[in-house]
């Protein structure tokens, strides 16, 4: 087991490693490992487990009405799989799992993982904070697709990063390509839109640095 992740994950901070470590003796769990483009889990399937990467690289993906494959996240070691899913009637993956590199998963199956929480408040507390900032996460993942144009998506993302920073000066914490994905679109698209807002003025764009020029421009490519 990679007891670095494992100890790292979200799920267990602010406890000592050899507490987690005891308190994952105590329980029953299991390892596998995937293949570069295994089908972890799919999408409809229940969640009967919390499932954390210990190793690897995966990523929920969502097939669209066109066929297209929208790429919801990417899922890093020491990090869990869907947590927000695994209660509830209708505890079901929301998207395909996918391994994007060679990866090893620790499997803890529902029983195990409610003994968890019953065993440590921490770890309890951790977890409300993991679901809650999850479903934060999907809202904004929604609003995305909700805006028609590219320029609509780009322009609510410009504006929540100058709320969160009270700046008009933003560095884009994610690349073009990443950006492409999380907005459900081609990264050319995405270059373009961005391209054509800077000659327009209503951005100064240069690289990862935006400077926001015009905030009412902004709002009217949302509607």
């Amino acid at each position: 087991m990679n007891n670095n992740s494992l100890y790292n994950c979200i799920l267990f901070k602010g406890l000592a490693s050899h507490i987690v470590e005891g308190l994952m003796s105590n329980i029953f769990s299991k390892i596998k490992s995937f293949e570069q483009g295994d089908i972890i889990a799919y999408q409809d399937e229940e969640v009967s487990s919390l499932m954390i990467v210990l190793e690897g690289i995966v990523r929920g993906e969502m097939i669209d009405f066109s066929g297209k494959t929208i790429v919801i996240e990417e899922i890093e070691a020491s990090r869990p799989l869907a947590p927000a899913f695994i209660f509830g009637k209708q505890n079901t993956y929301p998207v395909n799992i996918v391994s994007q590199t060679d990866s090893k998963i620790l499997i803890l199956p529902k029983d195990s993982f409610i003994k968890l929480l019953q065993s440590s408040e921490k770890i309890l507390e951790n977890y409300l904070n993991i679901i809650s900032s999850r479903a934060q996460f999907l809202s904004r993942k929604l609003k995305f697709l909700s805006f028609h144009s590219i320029k609509g998506k780009f322009a609510y993302y410009l504006l929540d990063l100058a709320k969160n920073n009270n700046s008009n000066f933003i560095t884009l914490p994610l690349s073009q390509n990443k950006l492409s994905e999380l907005f459900g679109v081609t990264r050319p698209s995405l270059g373009r839109a961005i391209r054509e807002m800077h000659n327009n003025g209503i951005i100064i764009a240069k690289g990862k640095h935006i400077q926001i020029i015009n905030t009412f421009e902004l709002y009217e490519l949302m509607k």
